[in-house]
Order: structure tokens, then C-alpha cells, then sequence
């Protein structure tokens, strides 16, 4: 099998006939000298193509410039599936995991928390301080410590008390039972996991 080293060039976007191959071949001229190795790569009569080992070197694989550019250092690679590092997966570059539980976040130059690449902030989990619980009250009910004539104590009721002393109907301000335990609530976010890599290299 012979190598074309001479044909017609073609306009970008002009249509290829039959007739416009045919002139190709006759026009082309041939060289022998380099020649493909038919004993490790050649195409049979159908069309296919039988590649033998040793075939095709690593050189002839190798990773096109467009890729490369498409992945520049800085890159981040995602798979939903497989954890294979990427620099076996796609040819090149060196790949180091990244953002091990975190999600990504798009940089904003208005918002301090997120005007930097790689800062990061959040927590999974988080316990509310005295500060970030709401106001509320806690009402229960209190007997007023007076009785009337037939020993009975009046104005049974329930109050909202705060743990001061209360004016008017002798009744004494006090703090309720305690509840809650100050456990950290959950603050994920919905999330998918992926196999996240950036390339260092």
C-alpha cells in the first residue's frame, strides 16, 4: 500500500463528487518509500480496518491541541460515574481531586463570600446561637397566690412570663421548664455527587 503525497486541495466548503475524486486519484502521484506497514495496520476489502499490535503508536494517539485547550491548567473535569484520574482518561495534563464535599459556586465580585476563585465557606451542619433564634414567649398557666372568702385561690390563668417579677394580682414572674437540646440542624443544600478533578499541570 502506497501513501498519496500530491493531489488537488479542495475549497473550503466545496462539495466532493465521485467525478472530483476520481480526478484526485489521477492526479495524484505515489511513494512507496512511505508506505504503510500492511503487517500491522491495513484496510480489507470491506472497508475495515485491522489495527495489529504495535499498530498504531502512542504518538499517532496522542491528544489533539484543541483538546488540551479545552482543559487548560485551572480546569475543572466532572464524571457521574467514573473515578478513572483524567489524565488516563483524556491523554494529558496532571489532575488532582477537588472540592471533596462542596458544591461550586459562581464568582461574584459584589459579594465578598464569593469574589475569589477557590475561597470557600459553609458548614453541613449548623447550631443557632441566641442571636438567630426569633423572638417568642412561653406561656403556662399560674395560680394568684390570693384566696377569697371560701379558700379558694382566684384568677386561675395562663401568662406569658419572661423571668421578672410581674406587677398586679400577686403574681411572681418565673421561667419556664427549659426545652431543646442545641442539637446542629442539617443545612445541606439539594446536591449530586460527582467525580470532580482540576488540572495542576
Amino acid at each position: 500500500m502506497s501513501v498519496i503525497t500530491k493531489g488537488r486541495i479542495f475549497a473550503n466548503g466545496e462539495q466532493l463528487t465521485a467525478e472530483k475524486l476520481n480526478v484526485l486519484v489521477d492526479d495524484a502521484s505515489f511513494n512507496s518509500s512511505t508506505a504503510v506497514d500492511n503487517s500491522t495496520t491495513r484496510v480489507s476489502a470491506s472497508g475495515a480496518i485491522t489495527v495489529k499490535p504495535q499498530g498504531i503508536t502512542s504518538t499517532e494517539l496522542a491528544p489533539s491541541e484543541r483538546w488540551q485547550n479545552a482543559y487548560p491548567v485551572g480546569s475543572i473535569y466532572m464524571n457521574a460515574s467514573d473515578s478513572t484520574d483524567p489524565s488516563v482518561l483524556l491523554g494529558f495534563g496532571t489532575w488532582a481531586a477537588f472540592g471533596a464535599g462542596r458544591v461550586p459556586v459562581g464568582i461574584d465580585s459584589g459579594d465578598t463570600d464569593f469574589d475569589t476563585a477557590e475561597e470557600t465557606g459553609g458548614y453541613k451542619t449548623h447550631t443557632l446561637t441566641k442571636q438567630e433564634i426569633p423572638p417568642h414567649t412561653h406561656s403556662y398557666v399560674k395560680t394568684d397566690s390570693t384566696s377569697n372568702a371560701n379558700g379558694y385561690d382566684n384568677n386561675t390563668t395562663a401568662k406569658a412570663v419572661t423571668g421578672s417579677t410581674e406587677t398586679g394580682g400577686g403574681n411572681i414572674g418565673e421561667n419556664s421548664d427549659g426545652t431543646g437540646n442545641a442539637s446542629p440542624h442539617n443545612n445541606l443544600q439539594p446536591y449530586i455527587v460527582v467525580h470532580m478533578w482540576k488540572r495542576t499541570a
